[in-house]
């Protein structure tokens, strides 16, 4: 095997690179996200599709999604490249925020599902 010859400068420009683009990233996931779902919350709650069960169903979904988006991306852009790890806490609220985040991306999940079983 080959060996690598990679200088710390030559690292420290590609963390410093991963970094940009992560934030850039994730800045544009939460306004994309925000913009479409709050864009699906007008069409959900227009009169003509408010009676119908489904629509509120899928309402209640997008509603999830947006907590999804705006605190998962949030949380994920802070320990990538803010280094800030909220989990490193305490114990408690590790494990609350562990349940909160899985319990939106199921309950979205749910929420499809029923939109799905009522068609």
């Amino acid at each position: 095997m080959p060996a690598v010859n990679i200088s710390d400068s030559e690292v420290n420009a590609i963390n410093a690179t991963s970094s940009a683009f992560i934030s850039v990233w994730c800045y544009l996931m939460i306004i994309f996200g925000l913009i479409g779902h709050i864009l699906s919350i007008g069409v959900f709650t227009r009169p003509s599709l408010r009676s119908n069960p489904c629509s509120c169903y899928l309402l209640a979904a997008t509603i999830s999604a947006i907590g999804l988006v705006a605190i998962n991306v949030l949380l994920r852009l802070l320990q990538t490249v803010y280094k800030i790890n909220i989990y490193m806490g305490s114990v408690t609220i590790c494990k609350f925020l562990s349940w909160l985040f899985l319990w939106i991306k199921t309950q979205h999940g749910w929420f499809i599902a029923l939109a799905s079983i009522d068609r």
